[in-house]
């Protein structure tokens, strides 16, 4: 029959495909990894990982470094912007024995106001007058308004509370008329290891004698201890003529007192009148009343103390990965740099130049991975390469490592 279509079997491909075929088949795929496959694999898959937890652990110990550097440059900010007024900051460097490294930031923070108005004008509710002692009833010769008038054996006492335990330093500020009188006028006193005078020094002027006792610190080398006493009219040891004899009985003037643990200072209207840097070391402080008066005759206002404290919270660690080493690569230990602001500036007293602290990450190496922080004597930090150049260079000057 020509014209019938024909039709093809739809299975008819299978009947070409003999059974014997499907079982092989199906044998050499179920054959699976032989051992010596297996094996190659992990071995590749071990030396991949470990490829890569080097280079992850190199990444996480460059971020320490970095880490570091940038903590150090942070502090270094906070301090400067906490350095205005007669307010001062400072930031320690130490590196113990072993060469582990800490940080410290220190800042003057105000603990006490008395604005003379009256017994009850005080920022804390701590004082208690004894003998005579009285607060004007005018504001006539004064620009701060009423001010507080002592005669013979009158003082008022703030007792000793914990936030008049500044160790690490002080700043005190008041405004004083004293009588016109031929003996030492005791002015603060807080036991015989801490004591404020106005001493005669001729044709009816004072000096200002300030005595401070100071511990030795076992954990710094620089520390003296001993007792600090400064008179103006003295820059160290030597007589400063200009600066003597700065009060004049019967006239207003306003003092101001400092010390940072590095040096001891007299202001007289905002002016320096005497200095003395070669004692250092914590204050020593005894649990005895903080005392205006007991010896002082004249007029007394505007008191403000302020202390300087460590900010706990501006502390840190460097992991001991990190070392602090100078420009030839050894590392620090037993060592201790500080950088001092004054008016959101290096404070030139301690700074001619600009300061430097190099970091280097121990890697077992002498050429580890480092950084370096710049401290400019605008006070401005940075953190860069120790081969960068400083586009403020110029302006600053040779570079040196912090005092």
């Amino acid at each position: 029959m020509t014209g019938r279509r024909k039709h093809r079997r739809p299975f008819a491909v299978l009947g070409s495909v003999r059974l014997g075929d499907i079982r092989a088949r199906a044998g050499r795929s179920a054959r699976g990894f032989t051992l010596v496959e297996v094996l190659v694999v992990l071995g590749l898959l071990g030396v991949l990982m470990g490829i890569g937890a080097g280079m992850i652990s190199r990444l996480g110990r460059g971020n320490v470094l970095i880490q570091t550097t940038y903590s150090l440059a942070s502090q270094l900010a906070t301090a400067r912007a906490r350095a205005y007024g007669p307010s001062t900051a400072r930031v320690e460097i130490t590196a113990d024995e072993d060469g582990e490294v800490t940080l410290r930031a220190y800042r003057s923070r105000s603990v006490f106001t008395w604005l003379c108005e009256g017994f009850d004008s005080a920022s804390e509710d701590v004082l208690k007058s004894v003998g005579a002692v009285e607060i004007s009833t005018d504001s006539l010769g004064n620009r701060e308004g009423r001010y507080a008038i002592f005669a013979k054996g009158g003082q008022v006492s703030l007792g000793s509370p914990p936030w008049l335990a500044f160790r690490d330093g002080f700043t005190l500020r008041c405004r004083v008329r004293p009588a016109q009188l031929s003996g030492t006028l005791k002015l603060i006193s807080r036991g015989p290891g801490f004591t404020i005078a106005l001493v005669p020094a001729g044709e009816g002027r004072f000096d200002i004698e300030a005595k401070i006792r100071l511990d030795k610190d076992p954990g710094n080398e620089k520390d003296t201890g001993g007792d600090c006493v400064l008179r103006t009219g003295l820059n160290g040891a030597t007589p400063v003529p200009e600066w003597s004899g700065p009060l004049l009985g019967g006239r207003w003037a306003e003092i101001q007192i400092t010390y940072d643990r590095s040096a001891l200072q007299i202001h007289v209207n905002d002016r320096l009148r005497g200095r003395r840097a070669d004692k250092r070391g914590p204050i020593q402080l005894r649990n005895e009343p903080f005392v205006i008066g007991d010896g002082y005759q004249g007029d007394f206002d505007s008191l403000t103390i302020g202390g300087i404290f460590e900010d706990d919270d501006d502390r840190y660690s460097v992991p001991g990965s990190v070392q602090w080493v100078d420009g030839s690569g050894k590392v620090h230990s037993n060592a201790k740099a500080t950088v001092h602001f004054r008016n959101r500036r290096l404070d030139p007293r301690f700074h001619p130049t600009a300061a430097r602290f190099l970091f280097r990450l121990d890697t077992g190496e002498e050429q580890g991975p480092r950084r370096l922080v710049v401290v400019r004597r605008s006070g401005e930090s940075a953190v860069m390469l120790p081969d960068e150049d400083d586009p403020a260079e110029d302006e600053d000057g040779e570079e040196e490592e912090g005092n």
